[in-house]
């Protein structure tokens, strides 16, 4: 909807930009053909324009993503629905007004059309050369429609009538009905803009100057051809798709009549037009796409869970409304064109920022092909002078946690038993991962294991070089190899500290299971429950609120402590953050 706003806009903003240039410059000038020519290229210029579109490609340094989640998923298999109340979709209903008209006005159009037809069907027809001539009694206003000319000769003497006669053949020769036809739909499609309208009425004007002009030219007197005008002018019955003989402009006509010819210098005018172009194109048509440089040294890593800022192939519609949600202070992220494969993967997608301070500042990211996304991280990073900057980073490096209920290639297992987190079975692009946890080589036939009270520290892949100055091992083709150090809290102060990582065991629902997970928010070590700010489903709630939630309903829960809390929340961060997700309608 966003898009086909902004694209109306731009074709409203061309139309008006063509007129008032053709009002202020080119009216006056005698060159009418060209009138008609720049007339009707204008609103082709205008439909289309807007749909060409330049890429500029930033290069920008690639960031590592934070190995550290503060999301718990839980997988208990149950479906909990819940009752929302939706609101009114006021920008569908003007849509939808507005496209009711613009189809009642294209009907007008096509009734007119066929009435026409209906009209002319039992009437004497004369077929000439270049067009067929229609003897209408009943027919007051001579006009034409393609090349059908509609006459009535016993209104008019002989004279008359070949002056009628020789100003409709030049319109049917030269296609206006086109231009009138055209103009008459793009009115319908635009109809809410008046400048629209007086565009038609420009190009219906000029399309009459065209045949008087030419008409002098074969016409014996030009002052019996001025009193055959203004004996038309008490006929002002037609059909607004044709070209009539009258037209409400009889005095312009005469005056134009009159007018000498421009000089063939003054068609440079038709040339002012081109750097207005050029300017809309710069300011409008230029979008800004942010690609990674290559950099062997620097590794984004990331675990593909509930993770509000990484979208991969997978990530459902309903995920991708969420992480629009989760952008909404000082940017606004908007994510669309998104195209899926028949087995339901993201093939095409395209993100954009906009800063709410500079609509002009925007980034940009576009993937188009056949084969599925490779992930992508949403970033915003502060400095130290606390300007943030934002973008997009395809990681290639993708290490994803799995449960049960996931389809990943990429996948480790990680449970939670009562004194220690256990890894098991990581694999990354289908081979199987080595692990070297605080200095040891885990062995591929027993689960790794770190103690609850650990934080993780450091999380990334060795290179061959790394592996054997740091390991004394030797590398050996296809080979995979990474490195997980962990601190003790302790060693952790909340100063430092970014996120807090809990993993629940996978397993079915259980109610001594489920409470006792409210319980582990309220006895947590990491932060106190009791002056901690709890966030659920994104609204603050006291601490006794938390006996009112249904356990059943618990999505996930995490923590956040330290610089990251207070800068994501303030100075309400300061103790700690509780958030808690529960289950959408499914």
């Amino acid at each position: 909807m966003e898009n086909f706003l902004l694209y109306f806009a731009k074709v409203n903003g061309l139309i008006i930009l063509f007129y008032l240039l053709y009002l202020v410059v080119l009216r006056k000038e005698t060159f009418y053909v060209s009138n008609r020519l720049y007339l009707l290229w204008g609103l082709v210029i205008s439909i289309f324009l807007p749909l060409i579109t330049f890429t500029k490609t930033v290069w920008v340094n690639p960031e590592p993503i934070s190995k550290l989640i503060e999301v718990v998923p839980i997988t208990d298999g149950k479906k909990i629905s819940t009752v929302s109340e939706t609101p009114i979709d006021w920008s569908l209903i003007l849509s939808a007004t507005y496209s009711l008209i613009a189809i009642i006005i294209l009907l007008k159009v096509g009734f007119e059309i066929a009435s026409f037809f209906y009209k002319i069907i039992r009437l004497n027809k004369q077929k000439e050369t270049n067009y067929t001539l229609i003897y209408a009694n009943s027919t007051e206003n001579p006009f034409s429609f393609f090349k059908y000319i509609v006459i009535n000769p016993t209104l008019f003497s002989k004279e008359e009538f070949e002056h009628i006669l020789t100003h409709e053949r030049i319109h049917a020769k030269q296609w206006h009905s086109i231009d009138v036809l055209f103009s008459k739909i793009f009115c319908a499609v635009f109809w809410i803009n008046p400048i629209s309208w007086l565009y038609r009425k420009a190009m219906l004007h000029n399309l009459e100057f065209i045949a008087d002009n030419q008409s002098l030219e074969k016409v014996e007197s030009k002052y019996e051809y001025q009193k055959t005008l203004l004996k038309v002018v008490v006929h002002q019955q037609t059909l607004g798709i044709t070209n009539p003989f009258y037209q409400s402009l009889i005095k312009k006509r005469i005056i134009m009549l009159h007018k000498n010819q421009s000089h063939k210098r003054n068609a440079w005018k038709y040339a002012t037009i081109l750097p207005l172009l050029v300017g809309f194109m710069l300011l409008f048509q230029i979008e800004t796409v942010a690609q990674v440089k290559e950099n062997s040294k620097v590794a984004a890593y990331a675990v593909e869970v509930e993770f509000d800022n990484l979208i991969t192939s997978k990530t459902t519609d309903g995920e991708i409304k969420e992480i629009e949600k989760s952008f909404n202070e000082d940017n606004i992220l908007k994510i669309s064109n998104i195209k899926r494969n028949k087995e339901g993967e993201i093939i095409e997608i395209r993100l954009e920022f906009s800063s709410k301070n500079n609509s002009k500042n925007k980034n940009i990211k576009i993937v188009q092909g056949d084969k599925p996304i490779k992930p992508i991280r949403i970033f915003i990073k502060e400095d130290k002078n606390n300007e943030k900057s934002v973008g997009f980073e395809e990681v290639s490096n993708l290490v994803s946690v799995k449960y049960d209920a996931l389809k990943v290639e990429e996948t480790v297992e990680v449970k939670k038993d009562t004194y220690e987190y256990t890894f098991n079975n990581m694999v990354k692009n289908g081979k199987k991962v080595n692990l070297i946890i605080n200095g040891k080589l885990q062995s591929a036939s027993v689960k790794s294991k770190i103690p609850l009270d650990h934080e993780f520290d450091i999380f990334k892949e060795l290179d061959e070089k790394d592996l054997k100055l740091k390991y004394n091992i030797d590398k050996k083709e296809g080979e995979i190899y990474y490195e997980i150090t962990t601190k003790r809290e302790s060693n952790i102060s909340k100063s430092d500290a970014k996120y807090a990582l809990e993993v629940e065991e996978d397993s079915e629902y259980s109610e001594d299971e489920t409470f006792s997970r409210i319980d582990k928010i309220k006895n947590n070590k990491t932060v106190d429950a009791k002056i901690a700010l709890i966030i659920l489903d994104g609204k603050e709630i006291d601490y006794q609120d938390l006996d009112k939630i249904d356990p059943k309903k618990i999505s996930t829960f995490g923590i956040t402590i330290g610089s990251h809390a207070q800068k994501k929340y303030g100075k309400k961060g300061e103790n700690g953050v509780i958030s808690i997700n529960t289950k959408k309608n499914e």
